[in-house]
């Protein structure tokens, strides 16, 4: 009889690579050692990044993948959540990252295609078996139940879940060929989905059943925190506070878990973290007041944003990053409307969110030339993408008046043009 030789290497690689050897001895490691293999695709490297990084920008490695295994060490001297994500995935748009948290051990990970995402295995560290048994038995029976729901309209296409308003904003996005263009489309995208517009009667009774499902999980994730106060919950809680814009998680269970999870671990950067994000999701809002920082310019020169605020009618602070194209189409379509008011007390503030170092911020500013002032986030020193909570993104905008006060969040440049004409035209007439 015959053995096809992929279906071979593939027992070796299950058998032999992914098993937990218990010949070998993980006492002494003064480092994370990551064994692991490849099960079900042919693909060739792993990105490591940090569970709150951004891996567009983050990347820690890019780990190789040789004949289905991979392995990869490094040092920390903190505890945290890391995500391995397939980089073709990555580079598709869209990736199911494989956590793992730095534990001084070595640590076996067996990684299947996103179809099979659920039978991936993770051995090594108290907290990584933490970690399986959420992942197993509260994580895993949720998605099962999202997989029932979807099932039951699997015969339904896309458009019919959506109402004509959004099908007609997706069938513009579709023709889109620029960022500027993709900018507003996205914006009218959201603007729908704020006030519940987007779903047809149909998507709506789909989202219901949806609802339930991931009530039922959220109640089963809130009891485990509550129960088991360990980096692994505080990791969880800190994915769900960087998503409070857009996920459905009841903010009264993440403050009480937040509160209790910082006095077991007050020194922990999560906690650090986790203030923040939580102070810029509850702060940084319209009729909410700005939060101050200090960044330098590509000179080293330090700005504060408090006397910039006090000395304009209105600012705006718009965080960027060179790899983000929709942050720098948000920029460019506001330019225009920087070069009409800026003689009537408007100003803008940029600040440049880059990684290792200013080459490209260097490159791209002597091409695009900003007439504004814009500072440098390097490496998220001064902590400001998680101060305004845009950790999820490359950036975002505020419109902030005299006083402090938020105006708008990720406002259209029509919107801004909008609050310009009303407040500074009229006081202008007014003087």
């Amino acid at each position: 009889m015959k053995i096809n030789p992929l279906i071979l290497i593939l027992i070796v690689c299950t058998f032999f690579s992914c098993n937990n050897d218990s010949n070998e001895k993980n006492t002494g490691l003064d480092k994370t050692v990551l064994k692991g293999c490849v099960i079900g695709r042919d693909s060739d490297t792993l990105l490591l990044v940090k569970s709150i990084g951004d891996a567009r920008s983050e990347t820690i490695a890019k780990i190789p993948i040789y004949n289905w295994e991979f392995y990869y060490e490094f040092k920390t001297d903190t505890i945290e959540a890391y995500d391995l994500i397939f980089k073709e995935e990555h580079d598709d748009g869209g990736w199911m990252p494989m956590r793992f948290f730095s534990e001084k051990d070595t640590i076996r990970i067996t990684l299947h295609s996103m179809e099979e995402f659920s039978e991936n295995k993770l051995i090594g560290g108290k907290l990584n078996f933490e970690y399986s048994y959420f992942f197993n038995n509260i994580s895993k029976p949720y998605q099962k139940n999202l997989d029932k729901v979807y099932k039951m309209f699997d015969s339904i296409s896309y458009d019919k879940m959506n109402s004509r308003a959004y099908n007609r904003v997706v069938k513009k996005l579709k023709s889109s060929n620029t960022h500027e263009q993709n900018v507003v489309i996205y914006k009218e995208m959201n603007d729908l989905k704020k006030n519940n517009l987007h779903r047809s009667d149909l998507g709506k009774q789909i989202d219901s059943l949806v609802d339930i499902a991931q009530n039922k999980y959220l109640i089963s994730k809130y009891n485990y925190i509550k129960k088991n106060p360990s980096i692994v919950s505080y990791s969880l809680l800190i994915d769900d506070i960087m998503g409070l814009e857009y996920n459905k998680v009841p903010k009264e269970k993440v403050i009480l878990a937040l509160n209790d999870l910082k006095k077991v671990y007050p020194n922990h950067p999560y906690t650090k973290l986790g203030e923040n994000l939580w102070i810029g999701y509850t702060e940084l809002k319209s009729g909410g007041q700005y939060i101050n920082f200090s960044a330098p310019d590509i000179n080293g020169i330090s700005y504060e944003l408090k006397p910039i605020v006090e000395a304009n009618d209105i600012v705006l602070l718009d965080l960027w990053a060179t790899w983000c194209g929709p942050c720098i189409a948000r920029s460019r379509l506001i330019r225009p409307i920087y070069e009409k008011y800026k003689d009537k007390g408007f100003e803008i503030l940029g600040v440049a969110g880059e990684h290792k170092n200013l080459d490209a911020y260097s490159e791209f500013m002597a091409k695009e030339q900003w007439p504004w002032l814009n500072l440098i986030e390097l490496d998220k020193k001064n902590k400001i993408w998680e101060k305004y909570n845009v950790m999820n993104g490359g950036g975002g905008m505020f419109l902030i008046d005299k006083s402090g006060e938020i105006l708008a969040v990720d406002p259209s440049a029509e919107e801004v043009e909008a609050i310009l004409k009303e407040k500074l035209e009229t006081n202008t007439l007014k003087v």
